[in-house]
């Protein structure tokens, strides 16, 4: 049996009242905690609040019924960093690195997906697990075949929810 070992991780949080929490449940451990949004460019955009562990950047998400404390009002935003995801994979993995990803960014997927596509940095991810969020963003549900298909094609996909 083969066995597998995960030499470092890095994990990607907008919202600040997150990320303390993840630094300390993952203290000692290799694991570094970035306090950014993933997007398809560096600079400064709103984040959007709603239940603690509720956030976006994009604007138009619906409240599913089976899910209320995933709302969010839009009365309340930060001023988050974001960083442009396909360069920052350009810098810090390789070809020869094993980089599995687990993206939940609530409807900004299919922006920085088409992004990593486009870029070509979609070939430095082994795996990708990703939850979709079509249902809530009526606005990119068109996109979402599309790129399944493209994202599918070229680096193992599984949908994750």
């Amino acid at each position: 049996m083969a066995s597998s070992t995960t030499d470092f991780c890095w994990g990607i949080e907008p919202n600040p009242r997150l990320c303390a929490v993840l630094r300390q449940r993952f203290a000692g451990q290799p694991v570094e905690i970035l306090e950014y949004a993933a997007w398809i460019s560096a600079g400064t955009m709103p984040l959007y609040l709603g239940d603690p562990v509720s956030s976006t950047l994009l604007e138009g998400k619906v409240t599913l019924e089976n899910y209320p404390q995933f709302a969010i009002t839009y009365d309340e935003s930060v001023a988050v960093q974001t960083l442009d995801t396909a360069q920052w994979l350009n810098d810090h993995v390789t070809n020869d690195d094993a980089v599995i990803v687990k993206m939940d960014i609530e409807g900004a997927e299919y922006q920085v997906l088409r992004h990593l596509l486009d870029s070509g940095a979609i070939e430095l991810i082994n795996e990708l697990r990703c939850e979709f969020h079509a249902e809530r963003f009526p606005a990119s549900a068109g996109d979402h075949d599309r790129i399944v298909a493209e994202v599918g094609a070229r680096t193992k996909l599984v949908i994750w929810r």
